[in-house]
């Protein structure tokens, strides 16, 4: 298991947890379609505000979401959030990251689970052909989804060593009728990415792994010894911090070593 840590606040404020534990950095800034417009201006400047750190940690890229939509009925939509989830691969491309995270984009009662079907797995073996050849993984997320059937089935069609699922543990806490337990049970071998947060069931909040009503140690200690990626999305820097301590006290993380220079 290889831990990320999710950039949800200014680069200044995490450079020290970069520096002190073997974390790599999940960057959330590319969800914005102002950010990848200009992909190259801000690539530019995370490379100045990570300095040595750069080169030193590994990268993944959170896909923009907002409005998108892949299994749409309105092709012009799907059309944009194509463009959209394209340039977030060029992100990732650009910044030789490990992986993308996309949402799903699914809402449970606008669409059926048929014509979802019909056009959510013909977009993604689409979007995935010209992309094959390349060592980016590509990790689909919930978020509204109120239980694992839709995403799994999806996975049944497009499953491959390249793309899985991102399982989102605050999301089904809150959104789902089914518990954490049951999504990972049901994903299986689906799932290689976890965001991992926590909350009271009532409020997608991203609190500290400790704050809420999820175990998430009992839920890492099931995936401890598999090859997937975590990534922590807590909010408040304070609570990340108290996190990245709690996972080096259960042995999850280790200190980094930084090779100095004389």
């Amino acid at each position: 298991m290889k831990v990320y840590i999710s950039q949800l606040t200014e680069t200044e404020n995490i450079i020290d947890l970069l520096e002190k534990y073997q974390v790599g950095l999940e960057i959330v800034l590319f969800s914005s379609p102002y950010c990848l417009d200009k992909q190259d201006e801000f690539i530019e400047s995370y490379k100045e505000e990570l300095g040595d750190l750069y080169n030193k940690i590994e990268i993944g890229i959170h896909g923009p979401y907002a409005d998108l939509c892949v299994g749409s009925r309105d092709n012009l939509i799907v059309q944009v959030s194509n463009y959209r989830m394209q340039q977030a691969y060029d992100v990732a491309k650009k910044m030789n990251a490990n992986y993308v995270v996309y949402h799903n984009g699914y809402y449970p009662k606008t669409y059926s689970y048929e014509e979802w079907m019909q056009r959510t797995p013909n977009y993604w073996k689409n979007f995935l052909k010209d992309k094959k050849n390349d060592k980016i993984k590509i990790h689909i997320e919930n978020v509204h989804e109120d239980e694992s059937f839709i995403i799994n089935e999806l996975m049944h069609e497009i499953y491959d060593e390249k793309t899985s699922v991102c399982l989102d543990v605050g999301h089904v806490n809150v959104f789902s009728k089914t518990s954490v337990r049951g999504w990972m049970d049901s994903l299986g071998k689906y799932m290689k990415h976890m965001h991992i947060h926590n909350n009271s069931g009532d409020n997608d909040s991203h609190l500290s792994i400790n704050k809420g009503n999820l175990d998430i140690i009992e839920i890492l200690n099931k995936v401890k010894d598999r090859d997937i990626t975590i990534s922590l999305e807590i909010i408040d820097v304070d609570e990340l911090r108290e996190s990245l301590d709690i996972l080096y006290k259960n042995d999850f993380i280790k200190l980094r070593e930084l090779v100095k220079n004389n």
